[in-house]
């Protein structure tokens, strides 16, 4: 991978606290922030992007 090095959000889903339970959609809360998708040029490292 090499070149533009495109910035796109990513979304995370996490739980807001320790749950002892079944979790509901109230105990979870949405983060999103940006990432960049290049890679630097001769680095063995990759970018899986997971659907």
């Amino acid at each position: 991978m090499g070149g533009g090095g495109e910035v796109i959000d990513n979304k995370q889903v996490t739980l807001k606290e320790l749950v002892n339970r079944a979790p509901k959609e109230s105990d979870m809360a949405v983060k999103t922030s940006s990432i960049s998708l290049k890679v630097e040029e001769g680095s063995k490292g990759l970018v899986v992007k997971n659907l």
